[in-house]
């Protein structure tokens, strides 16, 4: 990383912060207390809920890639990759701070580690870095949703499901080979 690239990416830091749209995130987060709220005030177990949060999170991170001066900010030193890792970054921290409250709020489950909402963001975040420019966010943050809605209809046993449920079973695998995806298409 060159010295310009990374004044570069540091001076963007609050310009980016500021053209990030974050009501999105907060009305998500919201939301998802307050059903997280509800399932743990009524002692059932919150599983499928912290699932669907895990997947309605990841989807609004990833949506947040949306970059609205993509073409103005093309000449500047700065890649594309590293001008997405900034807003994941910058939408990544309150969402892992928003999965900590979630967890800690619902009764007491099995897949309660970060790993399915990571799992979720880095294949969501894969998709919009090799989908078509023009669809690539909205095809990326749906990824985290329809991975999640394929995997609870696939029929049990099925080879579908069983690869569909990698995200919740084996995240941590799930999120490297990802971000392998991810880097190897780091210049598009």
């Amino acid at each position: 990383m060159t010295a310009a690239m990374t004044a570069a990416t540091a001076q963007a830091v609050v310009p980016t912060a500021r053209a990030l749209r974050w009501a999105p995130p907060a009305g998500v987060a919201v939301l998802l207390l307050l059903v997280v709220g509800l399932a743990g005030s009524s002692g059932r177990p919150a599983d499928t809920v912290l699932a669907i949060a895990a997947a309605g999170t990841a989807a609004t991170v990833v949506g947040g890639l949306h970059d609205p001066a993509a073409a103005l900010l093309a000449p500047v030193p700065v890649s594309a990759m590293r001008r997405r890792l900034l807003r994941l970054g910058l939408l990544g921290v309150p969402a892992l701070v928003l999965w900590w409250v979630l967890v800690s709020m619902a009764p007491m489950t099995v897949h309660a580690g970060p790993g399915p909402l990571l799992a979720l963001a880095a294949c969501g975040v894969a998709v919009a870095v090799w989908a078509p420019e023009r669809v690539a966010v909205l095809l990326g943050a749906a990824t985290p949703v329809a991975v999640l809605a394929v995997d609870r209809v696939a029929p049990a046993g099925s080879t579908v499901a069983e690869v569909l449920g990698w995200w919740l079973t084996d995240p941590w695998w799930v999120l490297g080979a990802a971000t392998l995806v991810c880097a190897a298409g780091r210049h598009r």
